[in-house]
């Protein structure tokens, strides 16, 4: 507070709007930074703290491993079903091994729709073998051929010859569960590798990709990619019906209004859906709708569905 000129000086030069000081001080802070980088360096050496290709790929994988289990009864995927059995026992395609993919969000019941086609009786007779993969990540040849084999561990060479043995010119079904990553092109380069991997002298074989990316959906596939859509308005209810409503309990008197909200903002999403059905099981049917206005986004998107399926979660005790 001194009118001291000197004093003023000494303030300001101490000041961060000294230029001078200022930089003698981030000097210093960022030299401390840059030896405790060098540190952890250090340690990872020392240590191997080493990433894998096929572990890094893990770590980002954001879901639970996928198996051909049938799961529950469907509803409204009569038509995405008959399309794809369709495809699978239509002898007709000039390839030996022909692939389809199913696209859509993630939530649609893409996996489930696989599942129910790969456990359909015709296609159990109609197939000698069938694979089912859960890549949940890129087009790895050796990770695909590992699952295929139903191994922990082989060379890419070996893992290849066994698969071919074990073939022998059957008629064979495989499904690429979850494959995303490398939209920058990268996957085609792997796609092409792993085809190669393939018997390809089995006549009538058929592969299955079930993938949220277009790009993906578009190199794999040997035949129109089939979109899978949202399920309708009536079927989106009928869903959410079975799931809010326990076995011998009345539906019927929910406010007309209240469907429409709940079957418009989960976009006919079977992943929502069910989730905010749960939800609302446990909530006092006067507080449903200030629920589903105040706290449901007007759309489900790929980019916002975790937030949504996050309101369940925070329902928790």
């Amino acid at each position: 507070m001194s009118r001291n000129g000197v004093l003023r000086e000494v303030r300001v030069f101490f000041s961060r709007s000294n230029q001078f000081v200022y930089g003698l001080r981030m000097g210093h802070r960022l030299e401390a930074l840059r030896e405790r980088l060098n540190d952890i360096e250090a340690d990872s050496k020392r240590f191997n703290f080493e990433v894998r290709d096929e572990e890094r790929a893990s770590l980002t994988t954001v879901r639970e491993q996928t198996t051909s289990s049938e799961p529950e009864v469907i509803v409204g995927r009569e038509g995405d079903k008959a399309v794809i059995k369709s495809f699978l026992l239509d002898a007709n395609y000039d390839e030996n091994v022909s692939v389809i993919s199913i696209i859509g969000i993630g939530g649609l019941g893409k996996t489930t729709l696989a599942q129910h086609v790969f456990n359909d009786e015709q296609v159990n007779l109609h197939f000698a073998v069938k694979h089912w993969v859960c890549v949940s990540g890129s087009l790895d040849a050796r990770k695909i051929l590992k699952g295929v084999m139903g191994k922990d561990d082989g060379q890419l060479e070996s893992l290849k010859n066994e698969f071919e043995k074990k073939i022998e010119k059957k008629k064979y079904l495989l499904v690429l569960d979850d494959v995303w990553d490398g939209e920058d092109g990268s996957n085609g380069a792997k796609w092409d590798s792993l085809k190669e991997m393939f018997p390809h002298d089995a006549v009538g074989s058929k592969i299955v990709v079930t993938t949220r990316s277009h790009v993906i959906a578009k190199f794999t596939s040997t035949i129109a990619p089939h979109v899978l859509e949202g399920l309708s308005i009536d079927k989106s209810w009928e869903l959410f019906r079975r799931k809010a409503f326990p076995q011998g309990q009345d539906s019927d008197h929910v406010d007309e209004k209240i469907r429409k909200e709940i079957v418009e903002r989960c976009c006919g999403v079977p992943l929502v859906i069910k989730a905010i059905a749960r939800l609302m099981s446990l909530k006092d049917r006067a507080q449903w709708l200030s629920f589903i206005v105040n706290e449901l986004p007007d759309s489900i998107r790929d980019d916002n569905i975790i937030q949504t399926l996050k309101l369940s979660y925070n329902a928790l005790p």
